[in-house]
């Protein structure tokens, strides 16, 4: 089957591929790029075989193109260029040896059939598919490109649920029967890629339906173990914060209309959308962003009995303290919520001992505490109540992002030294307790000048010292 040129859309990296990869050597793109090509999608990351040495060329195309290149694998030669492009945004361009003597037979060697299809890089674009992967597309089917396949990498279970989901396909009767097999070999594959490849899954915003195919085929026991399974997991929940980090901070497309309950946190929070957008688009490590880790929050907090049990679960997926600080602190702010009575009507200096505590994961709270209000529609008077939970969300959202120096962290009028000389007392504790005060008295509007907060921090050292 011949196809199309795609060079030209992506015509910066092909023409250092060109350039650096000598004319006798071929090369091919492989996998999920020419899946994603073949589908009309845009490729987001590329994939190609090498007939010879891939680290001289992946140098090369990293000096070409400015980007960032490290060894992604020693043992199977493979390496990876990181690149930042102006109109292709961030993406990344794998190189790897070819296995076996042609191109069909390293296809054969791959997970799914779809995902085992090449084109060679060259003015000839001929589709190399001999496992029939485009028909399989075509038709909806998800299939295993050996039988065993998910012997050979059970991290493949992960993926076959992944691409069951992104690409609406049915899972074979022979793959199906391999996920239960490969159960017990989970923990051949490393905490660290089925962590990414959980990632892939969760930026699909379809979490509710991935945990379920993950319990049916014991994949959750391996990702959070020792979860109580006798407790029913949260579906609800992980549903609606998937709806509402689309609703409020992606421009989602919805298959259903939009409820009143919708459309009144969308009017209240609508002007604060590119905001959040930028908030929880931020990664705090390489490739996990706010928006996957308050997702993979919910999820977690669907399975625990308490937030320590996922703090554990963190360190055994690797997380980064940043990472787990912000999961954390997600989920340690919805139960805050959740638990105050009438959290409406805090105050500015109620706003500012919440972030205070809760820092960044405090927006992410804010999120899951959205959501789990959304389940109660069918309650009388739910939408009053809804109403009301939508203006405390906007009154913190506002303030964080339009008051932050005014609400969230004012610059006290007095420092910790400025406190310790006026006392003529050592430094320790109590300093910052006063400090605190006196920030939260600044707020209040009660300390306004330097002569008003030297007075302040003397009467409130009486209860100190």
């Amino acid at each position: 089957m011949k196809v199309p040129d795609f060079e030209s859309d992506y015509s910066a990296l092909f023409g250092a591929i060109r350039k650096v990869v000598p004319a006798s050597m071929k090369i091919y793109l492989v996998g999920g790029a020419v899946r994603d090509f073949l589908l009309g999608r845009k490729i987001r990351d590329f994939d190609f075989t090498v007939e010879g040495l891939v680290r001289p060329i992946g140098k090369s195309i990293a000096n070409e193109l400015g980007g960032a290149y490290y060894v992604l694998d020693d043992e199977r030669e493979m390496v990876r260029v990181i690149i930042e492009d102006e109109q292709l945004g961030k993406f990344d361009v794998d190189i790897a040896q070819l296995t076996g003597e042609t191109i069909e037979e390293d296809l054969q060697e791959r997970d799914f059939t779809i995902n085992a299809m090449a084109i060679a890089v060259g003015d000839e674009k001929q589709l190399v598919d001999p496992l029939n992967g485009h028909s399989d597309m075509e038709n909806k089917i998800l299939r295993m490109c050996a039988p065993d396949s998910l012997q050979n990498d059970p991290l493949r279970s992960l993926r076959a649920v992944r691409m069951s989901l992104e690409f609406g396909l049915k899972m074979d009767e022979n793959l199906q029967n391999a996920m239960y097999e490969a159960r017990s070999s989970l923990y051949a594959s490393s905490m660290e890629r089925y962590r990414d490849e959980m990632f892939k899954i969760i930026r699909l915003h379809k979490n509710a339906e991935a945990v379920n195919m993950c319990r049916q085929f014991g994949l959750i026991d391996h990702l959070f173990p020792e979860w109580n399974s006798d407790t029913p997991f949260d579906s609800e929940w992980i549903a609606n914060t998937d709806h509402f980090s689309l609703l409020l901070t992606v421009d989602g497309k919805f298959s259903e209309p939009l409820s009143d309950f919708d459309n009144y946190a969308s009017s209240r929070l609508g002007n604060y959308k590119e905001t959040l957008k930028a908030f929880f688009d931020k990664s705090l490590a390489l490739y996990h962003n706010r928006r996957m880790l308050n997702l993979f929050a919910v999820i977690a907090g669907s399975f625990s009995e308490g937030t320590e049990t996922v703090s554990g679960w963190c360190g055994r997926l690797a997380f980064s303290s940043s990472e787990t600080t912000f999961v954390m602190n997600s989920l340690r702010s919805f139960d805050h919520l959740r638990s105050t009575k009438y959290p409406e009507n805090y105050s500015d200096v109620d706003i500012y001992r919440y972030f205070r505590q809760y820092k960044e994961g405090g927006i992410g709270g804010l999120i899951l505490y959205l959501a789990d209000g959304y389940r109660y529609q069918n309650i009388p008077g739910a939408y009053k109540t809804w109403c009301d939970k939508v203006v405390f969300v906007q009154n913190m959202v506002s303030a964080y992002f339009t008051r932050y120096m005014e609400v969230i962290s004012p610059r006290p009028l007095m420092s910790g030294h400025d406190i310790q000389e006026l006392l003529a007392i050592p430094a320790g504790p109590v300093i910052g307790q006063i400090k605190n005060a006196l920030i939260e008295a600044q707020i209040r509007g009660s300390v306004k000048n330097l002569s008003e907060a030297e007075s302040f921090v003397r009467l409130e050292a009486k209860h100190f010292l």
